[in-house]
């Protein structure tokens, strides 16, 4: 669902004062500024005014600066001189762009010259096509269940590594008449999760050629170690594939599009390139893990709230649920509206047992310094020690993720430096990974696109393009 929303720019949260009339399935809202749209997960606010000052704030222009970094990356001319023939991209788009609103991102990237998208499932899928996204669009999942005709009505590619799948595919493509259906067989080169194995490859791909409703266009891999700095596995699963890949032009299967890099390989092992590459995480600002180069990428979004409420306290004080923090000192103790309700991990908080060992937890950015979150996060609160951050308000912005937004008026004073949160920040401290960082953020939090337009937007809830 997704509406149109003012800007407050008194930095008070979300109001409806002075907003143009916005009819929508889920009621009325308004908005005032074209240039400022905000999209609504939760389906039933009961007015605009309970919005809470917590939102994601995605930037569509950093990501599509990522993507011009990622590709100016892939075309670098080989260390021997010789140059890099450039490769298709793929965007993979799934778990709703990894947090960032999958109808947004592919808007914001289909005119780019991309090849297509990857998504998880057949619903994924159709949602793009709903609104209008015309390019291809893999179904990386194998979560068909009993819908293989939906795949087919909504003109989505599925790739497929079981033999029950294939002809369950042909079957409904015979039924619409669709004849050369086109799909793409995965291999399994050592992540064992999905795909055909290479001792059945032969089996798998002759079995494929025989339909008549079944056309193998794509051929790929996942690697399962791309992002360690070990090559061998990766360089193992290659040959495997290349195995395969051999073995199916040698039976007339002759896929025309091979892909087989995510946002790792493709950085590290640039002879896996083959003709596409599938990115992800490197889209959306964030590294798949240390070992791997950075081109210059930019966080697309930030997480960002206010202070909700402020205490003094003494030393000794028990913070949250548990006393399992408490205060080494007299302390200033903010209270964020943000908990693990929203994706903001519960294990992110500081414990005593933290503050001894000497292990970091998360810190938030307030007024240009980090302060740490300490005790317990809870559903939908957090608290922060901010004794050190001067002039600390009730009402002033606080990033989580990502960094303070430009002209709020209570930036960093002279000679502090704003450093970001990063989504690998919050990995370590939250002992996860980046991906499950920016996935976790919750459909409660409103994701906000400076520089969209709301009509744009409210497309989206009409259901398609116009």
């Amino acid at each position: 669902m997704s509406i149109g929303l003012a800007d407050d720019r008194r930095g008070l949260g979300l109001t409806a004062q002075h907003l143009r009339r916005v009819d929508t399935p889920w009621g009325v809202y308004q908005t005032r500024d074209e240039s400022f749209a905000v999209t609504l997960t939760t389906p039933n606010p009961s007015s605009p005014h309970a919005i809470r000052p917590t939102v994601a704030r995605i930037e569509l222009s950093a990501l599509t600066e990522n993507y011009r970094a990622l590709r100016q990356a892939l075309s670098r001319p080989h260390r021997d001189g010789a140059a890099r023939q450039e490769v298709a991209i793929i965007a993979v788009v799934k778990a709703d762009a990894y947090g960032h609103g999958a109808v947004p991102v592919a808007r914001a990237l289909e005119g780019l010259g991309i090849w297509g998208f990857g998504v998880a499932t057949v619903e994924e899928g159709a949602e793009l096509r709903g609104a209008g996204v015309r390019a291809p669009i893999l179904i990386m999942g194998a979560a068909f269940g009993n819908d293989h005709a939906e795949v087919l009505a909504h003109d989505l590619t599925p790739v497929v590594g079981d033999p029950g799948d294939v002809d369950r595919f042909a079957t409904a493509a015979k039924a619409a008449d669709r004849l050369r259906f086109s799909i793409h067989v995965k291999v399994d080169t050592g992540m064992n999760r999905l795909g055909v194995v290479e001792a059945r490859f032969d089996e798998f791909i002759r079995r494929c050629a025989r339909h008549p409703f079944i056309r193998v266009d794509g051929l790929e891999t996942h690697f399962s170690c791309a992002e360690d700095p070990d090559p061998a596995p990766t360089e193992a699963q290659l040959q495997a594939f290349i195995r395969c890949l051999d073995h199916a032009r040698a039976v007339g299967a002759d896929p025309q599009l091979i892909h087989a890099c995510n946002t790792a390989a493709a950085l590290r092992f640039s002879q896996a390139h083959f003709d596409a590459v599938r990115l992800g995480i490197g889209l959306y600002g964030a590294l798949p893990s240390a070992h791997v180069p950075d081109p210059g990428l930019t966080p697309a979004l930030s997480l960002r709230t206010r202070i909700n409420a402020l205490r003094e306290v003494p030393a000794g004080t028990p913070v949250s649920y548990g006393a399992t923090y408490h205060t080494r000192r007299a302390s200033i103790i903010a209270t964020l509206p943000v908990g693990y309700a929203d994706g903001y991990a519960r294990r992110l908080g500081a414990t005593d047992a933290d503050a001894d060992a000497g292990r970091p937890r998360a810190q938030v950015l307030i007024r240009g310094r980090r302060a740490p979150v300490v005790g317990r996060v809870c559903m939908d609160l957090c608290m922060v020690d901010v004794t050190d951050t001067p002039d600390v308000a009730v009402g002033d912005e606080v990033a989580l993720l990502g960094g303070a937004s430009r002209g709020a008026g209570q930036g960093p004073r002279e000679g502090q430096s704003e450093a970001p949160v990063r989504a690998e920040e919050l990995a370590v401290w939250g002992e996860t990974i980046a991906y499950e960082v920016l996935t976790s953020i919750s459909k409660r939090v409103p994701r906000v696109y400076p520089g969209v337009q709301a009509s744009e937007l409210a497309i989206v809830a009409a259901g398609g393009a116009q």
